[in-house]
This record gives structure tokens, C-alpha cells and sequence, in this order.
């Protein structure tokens, strides 16, 4: 097989994200898995400053890579009429998006596979901007017509068949996984002194991670530190993400309860930093409105993080009896799900070691595999 895998959203804000940080858990597996099959596997990237167009930071020898220029506006038309001569140039076998579209027409003798990774989009339509949800409503139209869906859950799964109708048998729940090594695991720890330095931090923190989405429900998170702060608790909040339109409605709330300077809001962090804080966190606190997967509790539980997740979506799923879970709408619930940790010492070394033990199911190893079992199934 040739398989065409379109990876140009990491150089996009998007990378910086989940998207991001599930291309590249994939590709790094699937190079491998493809080598060693005898398939090819050819990148489609987004123009960049490397050598070879691409500025992804992926280093995967023996993959082609065929650099794209992405157009600043009207990319999902761009999409439509540029793929399919392109796919048939380069005799393309199956071509998997794990994010845009893929083309409604496709050369002959060539396979689609699209990643829907959730569709808060069409079940929550205030979580994206108007013209972003027109987007993604064709995005999912379009996701009907290929030969097979990957989903991350079975709650994810349970949402396509409800809402894009598509037949079971075009649907593979393939999860997630985080990967995090010992190695990073020792680099972080030798780090998080000065990481911690660094954001002025001395107290006990929390922390939430995934960004500043209105999915995330970060005025709930609010609401419940509020709670725990206003029980004379010595704590900060640490709110990770890339800065963005949603970041000021969440100083403006952190300052109308009276938590501004308890409140920390450090940006896009690199991987090191990230797992130094969910190594240090009293716990990872992730009452999201919805979720396809949650790779940041995978990403905590594999730190060795207590994990408060919310009931909603597939968390509970992916987290199974290893985290502690409260209703997003409920921000006393939240705070008592945080107390719980704080106050019981051995909860705490208790959820941390299940959520370690729990993360070890979930591998890039093992996706990749049952990827590349998809993309042969398609091809025949």
C-alpha cells in the first residue's frame, strides 16, 4: 500500500493541541509499523521553514513527505479541488485525514479514512464560533462518504451513529494513548523546581490542562476552586493552554470571584514543563462539558496525577475506576471530588497508582497497529 496520511494541521495552531499531540503519537508508531509491513507511508505537510517544507518537528526517516502550501483562507474548497488529481499523481491507496475534510471525489482504486475524533460541534454549537460550525458540519457530511470512520470511544462511536448515520460497520473505535517514558518522567522531575520557580508558584497547586475552550467548562472549574479556596485552602489553580479569544472571559470570572492572584494562566507549555506540573499537581482537576477521548487525563494518569474528570463524554470510559467524577454542572460536587484528594493521603496514592496502571492499556504502539489494520481492511 501507498497511504497518504494529511498532517498538515500541525503546522497550524491546531498542533499545539490535541490534534497535535495525536498526529504525532500516531505517525512516530505508524512509521514504524509501516516500515516493517513493507507499506509506504507519504506526509502531507503544511509549508514550513525545514529543509523538506515542514516545520511539524517530526523526525521519521524513510517517510516521503510531500510539502503543501496551505492557503490562508478557503481551505476546505481549496481541499475539494485539490486533492483528488493529487491523490491520483502519486497513486495513493488509502488517504487518512485525522482532521480536515476528506474530498467528496477520490481517484479510482483509492480509499478513504477520516478520524472523527468527537462531534461537540454539532451537540454543543456554542462551543465553536458560527462560521467554524458550518465548517465542521460539512467536515461531517463529508465524513459519511468514506470508506471507514476511526473514532476514539465507544461513546465517540455511539455519537456517529446517532448523528451521522453511518453504518456500524464503517466505524473502528480505535483509542488514544500519551506515551509519557521514564525518561521524560526523570527529565520533569529534575526540572520542576525551576519550572515551578519560573511561574513564581509556592503553594499546592491544581491544575487543568486542554486549553481555554468553552467546552472545557473553565468558569465551572472556577466556581469549584472558589469553593475550596473560600475553605481557607493554602492552593493555586494552574489553567495550562495556548492563549486565545476564550482567555479573557476567564480572568474576567478569576477576578469577579476574588481569584486573580491565586489563578495561574502560563500558555502554551513545552512537554517537559507540562509533565513537571502534572507531576507536582495535587490533582488534575478536568470537569469538561464534553469529551471524545480526553487525552489530558491519559497524559495525567500516566505522570502518576490524581485525576477529578467529568462525568460527561467518554472521560469516564477512558479513565475508568482510576479517577474520581463529578457532574460538570455541579461546581460543589467538583470542589468535594478535589477535597477528597487533598485531604486523604492515601486516595491519592491510590488513584495514582491505578491511573498509571490504567494508562499502560493505552499505547501509540497499539493504535498505530489497529490503524494499519483499518487502512488494510479498506484497501483489500
Amino acid at each position: 500500500m501507498r497511504i497518504g496520511f494529511d498532517a498538515r494541521a500541525l503546522s497550524t495552531a491546531s498542533g499545539r493541541r490535541g490534534i497535535g499531540s495525536y498526529i504525532r503519537g500516531l505517525l512516530t508508531a505508524l512509521a514504524r509499523e509501516v516500515e516493517a509491513g513493507g507499506d509506504e507511508l507519504l506526509l502531507f505537510s503544511g509549508g514550513g521553514s525545514g529543509a523538506d517544507g515542514a516545520d511539524d518537528g517530526l523526525a521519521l526517516p524513510g517517510v516521503r513527505r510531500v510539502a503543501l502550501g496551505r492557503p490562508s483562507r478557503g481551505i476546505t474548497l481549496w481541499d475539494q479541488i485539490a486533492w483528488p488529481p493529487l491523490l491520483a499523481r502519486l497513486r495513493v491507496s488509502v488517504f487518512h485525514s485525522p482532521f480536515y475534510a476528506i474530498p467528496r471525489f477520490r481517484p479510482p482504486g483509492c480509499r478513504l479514512v477520516q478520524t472523527v475524533h468527537d462531534l461537540t460541534p454539532l451537540k454543543l454549537p456554542a462551543s465553536v464560533s458560527k462560521h467554524n460550525a458550518r465548517i465542521f458540519r460539512l467536515n461531517f457530511r463529508l465524513a459519511r462518504r468514506a470508506d471507514r470512520l476511526i473514532v476514539p470511544s465507544e461513546f465517540t462511536r455511539g455519537d456517529v451513529l446517532e448523528l451521522l448515520a453511518c453504518p456500524p460497520e464503517r466505524i473502528t473505535v480505535i483509542p488514544e494513548a500519551a506515551d509519557v517514558t521514564p525518561e521524560e518522567i526523570a527529565s520533569a522531575d529534575a526540572a520542576r523546581a525551576d519550572v515551578l520557580a519560573r511561574l513564581d508558584m509556592k503553594r499546592a497547586y491544581l491544575l487543568h490542562t486542554g486549553g481555554h475552550d468553552v467546552v472545557k467548562n473553565l468558569p465551572g472549574l472556577l466556581e469549584a476552586f472558589a469553593v475550596l479556596a473560600g475553605q481557607g485552602r493554602d492552593i493555586e489553580l494552574v489553567i495550562a493552554g495556548e492563549h486565545g479569544p476564550p482567555t479573557a472571559p476567564i480572568i474576567a470570572r478569576a477576578a469577579m470571584l476574588g481569584l486573580l492572584d491565586r489563578v495561574r494562566l502560563p500558555g502554551f507549555l513545552p512537554r517537559r514543563d507540562l509533565i513537571a506540573l502534572y507531576r507536582g499537581a495535587t490533582a488534575v482537576v478536568y470537569p469538561s462539558w464534553a469529551e471524545g477521548f480526553g487525552l489530558p487525563v491519559i497524559e495525567a494518569m500516566s505522570c502518576g496525577a490524581p485525576v477529578v474528570a467529568s462525568s460527561a463524554g467518554a472521560l469516564a470510559e477512558v479513565g475508568g475506576d482510576a479517577c474520581l467524577y463529578a457532574d460538570p454542572a455541579d461546581a460543589a460536587a467538583i470542589a468535594s471530588q478535589a477535597a477528597r484528594v487533598m485531604d486523604d493521603a492515601s486516595l491519592a496514592a491510590d488513584l495514582s497508582r491505578r491511573g498509571r496502571a490504567r494508562a499502560e492499556r493505552f499505547t501509540w504502539r497499539e493504535t498505530a497497529r489497529r490503524t494499519l489494520q483499518v487502512y488494510r481492511e479498506v484497501a483489500g
